[in-house]
C-alpha cells in the first residue's frame, strides 16, 4: 500500500526532527509506532490518529536547541504531522 510506504518515510523524519529538539520520549515512540506499521497496519494506525488528541498531544510539541526555538524544524514538524495525520485518516 503507497500510504503505508509514505507513512513510515514521514515517520522517519518526524523522529529526527523530534530528536534534534530533545523529544527523546516522542521519538521513541514514533520509532515504535513506525516498527508497528509494518506489522498491523490497522491497529498502528489508529495509536498514530490517538497521538494527534487533547491535551499535551503531538500537536503541542515545540521543538528547542540551547533554548532557541527551532524555527525552520517547527515549521517542517507542523506539515510532516499535518500531513501524517492526514494520510493516517485516509490509509
Amino acid at each position: 500500500m503507497k500510504n503505508i510506504s509514505e507513512i513510515s518515510l514521514i515517520m522517519t523524519r518526524i523522529t529526527e526532527l523530534l530528536r534534534k529538539g530533545e523529544k527523546l520520549e516522542w521519538a521513541e515512540r514514533i520509532d515504535q509506532y513506525n516498527s508497528e506499521l509494518q506489522r498491523d497496519v490497522t491497529n498502528t494506525l489508529s495509536k498514530i490518529i490517538i497521538l494527534f488528541g487533547g491535551m499535551g498531544s503531538i500537536n503541542d510539541i515545540v521543538l528547542y536547541c540551547n533554548g532557541q526555538p527551532l524555527i525552520t524544524e517547527n515549521n517542517e514538524l507542523d506539515m510532516l504531522l499535518s500531513k501524517l495525520h492526514n494520510l493516517c485518516v485516509t490509509a
